[in-house]
């Protein structure tokens, strides 16, 4: 009988032992979401291998599996319920592009952080595994520092107080969000003595550096110093800060939600290219309204028309523009050659705002193919050649030139300030390049590339279409 109870007491204390030691385990390890449904948010399919080991692929923009491979690079996800106790591993798949980069995290969608080189290991092409021990349970990760339509409409309301700064609305996207335009000058200047410099951005929704960029240049222009006084005075700024709002919301990469490349959609009438056709989308009919009223109003012409954009680089490729035609020696016309000239001092310029190493050297020449293209620079060039500067530059994700650090928003806010200042030398005084630079700069980088077949520079039409 003793036994009989012994046994029985024995087997409901392991019983009561099991039960609570499977709720005190449930209590420390609840289950991990990952989810993607916020702004800007995108992750395709997730796999939990283990506890604290997951493997995630990047999502196909609107999960259009037609679209190419170049355009799956961006990712941003959410994970709750994250072991702080444990190292977790993520592996990101399924890159349309092969170079090794450093993502981003954050606890508050405020205060972003790069992982460490060491714990971001590169075993394949197309895939990196992240190792990181989280400080809290509830983490932001991305490809790289995040920039929402909402973080540009905090940022517009910073700025309404400033008497030099006209925040307007000319249109709205596809999807009825506000396509928003900024006019940035001294009003009390009669603009017959200025010039106006045009600029947009965001073209691809997640290339997050121009607006960073953009950030710093505006920051400079209402700092009330000298310098900016100067600048308000000179030159009237016409800004597009997010062209493709609704492709930024959704999450994508390069597409609208209909999945359009809005880069290739200034599409011109054949009997008068001055104008676009029915077809082409409201984010692009929207800029090339104020454009083509810039330059028909009477006021000064257009000086300076620049397209931005963020480039997947191999990490130590820095900024780069992407000038068109080239040198007479290759052929080409004496509009296109002046044209080259000009974007070659406006290169000179900047860099000598910024620094020789931070910018890649320039291409021997740019090329004419995009004047047959349906680029914002090929509008520009059909219809007033080479009195107007148009040019794309492209900023990158990685080192950028600041190896061994990766690049940082604040980097590029202090690139918005050189593009600034450069725009105001280009202007201005014009400056002669030095021989010695142009002999210098003027050849294709190979260095310490190990996809030197991918040099984006390389190809005028790479990080188009």
């Amino acid at each position: 009988m003793g036994v009989y109870k012994f046994s029985g007491y024995f087997f409901y204390g392991m019983l009561f032992t099991l039960i609570f030691t499977s709720c005190k385990d449930t209590q420390l390890s609840p289950q991990v979401n990952v989810t993607d449904n916020f702004e800007s948010g995108s992750i395709g399919a997730v796999n939990q291998i283990d506890d604290n080991t997951w493997e995630m692929s990047i999502a196909n923009d609107n999960n259009d599996a037609s679209l190419p491979d170049s355009w799956r690079s961006w990712w941003y996800l959410k994970m709750e319920n994250v072991s702080t106790r444990e190292v977790t591993e993520i592996t990101i798949k399924n890159s349309g592009w092969p170079y090794y980069y450093v993502p981003v995290y954050s606890y508050d969608c405020q205060t972003w952080y790069h992982f460490r080189e060491e714990d971001v290991i590169q075993k394949n092409e197309y895939e990196i595994t992240i190792q990181n021990h989280f400080e809290e349970s509830t983490v932001w990760i991305a490809r790289f520092y995040p920039y929402t339509f909402s973080d540009l409409e905090n940022y517009l309301n910073t700025l309404k107080n400033y008497a030099f700064v006209d925040i307007q609305i000319p249109g709205y996207s596809q999807e009825g969000k506000p396509v928003y335009q900024l006019k940035i000058t001294d009003n009390s200047v009669p603009v017959s003595g200025k010039k106006r410099i045009f600029i947009h951005a965001r073209t691809h929704p997640a290339e997050t550096p121009p607006s960073f960029l953009l950030e710093g240049m505006i920051n400079f222009l209402v700092s009330g110093s000298g310098e900016a006084a100067d600048l308000l005075a000179q030159f009237e700024f016409y800004i597009f800060p997010m062209q493709n709002v609704d492709g930024v919301i959704a999450g994508n990469y390069r597409s609208t939600p209909k999945s359009e490349n809005l880069e290739m959609m200034w599409y011109r009438d054949s009997l008068n290219p001055l104008v676009l056709t029915s077809d082409a989308p409201s984010e692009v009919t929207i800029i090339h309204k104020l454009a083509s009223e810039l330059m028909s109003d009477g006021g000064p012409v257009v000086s300076v028309a620049l397209n931005l954009h963020a480039s997947n680089s191999e990490p130590d490729v820095c900024p780069f523009f992407y000038p068109h035609f080239g040198p007479a020696s290759g052929g080409y016309v004496p509009k296109e050659v002046s044209l080259w000239n000009r974007q070659l001092n406006f290169i000179y310029n900047v860099i000598s705002n910024y620094g020789n190493n931070l910018i890649e050297p320039i291409t021997q020449e740019g090329g004419s193919s995009f004047a047959d293209k349906t680029y914002p620079e090929s509008w520009w060039w059909n219809n007033f050649k080479d009195s107007v500067m148009a040019m794309t530059f492209e900023m990158t994700y990685g080192r950028a030139g600041y190896a061994p650090n990766w690049v940082e928003p604040d980097n590029y806010r202090e690139l918005g300030v050189a593009l600034l200042l450069g725009i105001r030398d280009f202007c201005n005084t014009q400056k002669t390049i030095p021989a010695v630079w142009e002999k210098a700069g003027n050849y294709k980088t190979l260095r310490r590339l190990k996809y030197p077949e991918l040099y984006l520079p390389a190809n005028e039409n790479a990080s188009k279409e």
